[in-house]
């Protein structure tokens, strides 16, 4: 049964979003520039969609959530069923392996 996913919290529906959310959520882009802010504005993963049975992709979203909005910093696709990871550059309109996005200077905390 496939469900189409509304902008949720970051906390996930079953086992499978906990585990997208947590893998998200760990990356060191995540963790080092929720060091660099304040309480209020910590990011976080959101899952935006879920995967069908033509598109095996969890799209998420990592934002913070300001004044009741949710301010939109990186995108991924998370492929199931191994759990890799994917940078959706979707101004060019590719998906970027991880490790190949650690080595681009992409984003606002990019090494």
């Amino acid at each position: 049964m496939a469900y189409k996913a509304n902008a949720q919290d970051s906390i996930g529906n079953n086992k499978q979003e906990k585990k997208v959310l947590q893998l998200i959520n760990s990356l060191p882009e995540i963790i080092s520039g929720n060091e660099k802010r304040s309480p209020q504005r910590l990011m976080h993963a959101y899952i935006e969609d879920i995967p069908t049975s033509k598109n095996r992709f969890y799209k998420v979203s990592v934002c913070d959530n300001f004044a009741g909005r949710l301010f939109t910093y990186y995108r991924f696709r998370v492929y199931l069923p191994d759990y890799s990871i994917y940078y959706d550059d979707f101004n060019n309109g590719k998906l970027v392996p991880l490790k190949l996005w650690h080595k681009q200077p992409y984003g606002i905390y990019s090494k």
